[in-house]
């Protein structure tokens, strides 16, 4: 992991939406933690993670050093857990066998569940207890939720999980604000100079607008993902679904538009999904405006929403066509091709969208 620091962490240094995120301390690797320091501190419960933090994902062979320091941690008198979101539970029991420690299973983490199950398990209290893994949304946010430390170690090298992917892009985003709250030694401390140099990406005004775009397209995502699924799957309109009355009368009424459609209810997409993204397209323009662009004032609203419409109309019509394209993507399941085509509009249109709010329909707002 590029980038990665270690060090003890301070979490007044950072504001309180951040703090769940944060951990105690970072280590390279597992084999660095240190466990004198954490007996005499009172912890008295270990909590594992697996998958990059004790062992390569996929792989039943741990690293050098790893078996050595579990024996250490029990000769010193900790007892060990592992906590894993991990669905591969032979796999998980070989390895647990093989460190002779047990597990404890419940909802996935960040979910405080299987931090609580391991607290009642081996009657402790959060003080005595330390979460160690590689993920901040995960290892790190469940244990805080919880009131256990955490210990936040570098992932080892390695292939991993898709979905861990999407994890570790947030992470990115995400770690200069943390780093903050990193302790650094007086001698250490960089000169003003260094630090105007140096600014980190969090601090730049594109970096912020980037994240609340995000932000803002993640909530129209799921107001536009969800109303597509009313109005296409659930609405009635008599005895049929809307989607495939509506999808009818445009085969019928406009054959010349609709007859490239499969079915009734493939014809009714861009109408359908076309209303759920307007709606959704006014939600980006209000948040947009006042949270990601912040501009204020009523004097270029009207210019802004029209050059705003312009822009994401078009975003419309490529989310439209991308979506429709995929409706029919897995022949007889058009739930999932309809989440498939959401998704893949959704990406190719951020990128237009951001691009031409930020350099056209709010070009006058100041950060």
């Amino acid at each position: 992991m590029k980038g990665f620091r270690t060090g003890s962490f301070d979490r007044g240094r950072v504001s309180g939406v951040l703090h769940p995120f944060v951990p105690a301390h970072a280590a390279n690797s597992l084999l660095d933690v240190d466990l004198d320091e954490m007996w005499s501190r009172g912890k008295r419960l270990i909590l594992l993670d697996v998958d990059h933090t004790i062992i390569q994902w996929g792989s039943e062979d741990f690293p050098e050093g790893v078996v050595e320091w579990v024996q250490r941690a029990k000769a010193i008198g900790f007892e060990l857990c592992i906590l894993s979101n991990t669905r591969k539970r032979e796999r998980l029991g070989r390895l647990s066998a093989k460190l002779g420690i047990e597990t404890v299973r419940g909802k996935f983490k960040p979910s405080r569940a299987m931090f609580r199950l391991a607290l009642i398990k081996f009657k402790r209290k959060e003080e005595e207890a330390i979460m160690i893994g590689d993920q901040i949304f995960t290892d790190i946010l469940g244990a805080n939720r919880c009131g256990i430390e955490a210990i936040w170690v570098r992932k080892m090298e390695g292939r991993e999980f898709a979905g861990t992917k999407i994890n570790r892009f947030a992470e990115r985003l995400l770690r200069s604000s943390i780093y903050r709250a990193l302790v650094t030694p007086v001698d250490e401390q960089p000169d003003e100079a260094e630090i105007e140099g140096k600014r980190p990406p969090s601090d730049t005004t594109l970096f912020r607008q980037i994240v609340k775009f995000c932000i803002v397209g993640g909530t129209s995502f799921i107001i536009d993902a969800g109303l597509s699924m009313i109005f296409l799957r659930v609405l009635p309109w008599g005895d049929r679904l809307l989607s495939e009355a509506l999808g009818g009368w445009l085969q019928g009424s406009f054959p010349a538009l609709f007859g490239w459609a499969k079915n009734h209810y493939t014809a009714a997409v861009p109408v359908l999904g076309g209303l759920a993204s307007i709606i959704a397209m006014f939600n980006s323009f209000l948040l947009n405006r006042r949270w990601t662009f912040r501009v204020k004032g009523k004097e270029e609203r009207m210019a802004q929403l029209r050059r705003f419409y312009l822009i994401s109309i078009i975003g419309a019509v490529l989310n439209t066509l991308i979506t429709s394209a995929l409706s029919n993507v897995i022949p007889a399941h058009p739930n999932q091709s309809l989440m498939i085509g959401k998704v893949v509009a959704a990406a190719v249109v951020a990128v237009w969208n951001f691009t031409g709010q930020r350099l056209y329909a709010f070009r006058s707002a100041e950060s």
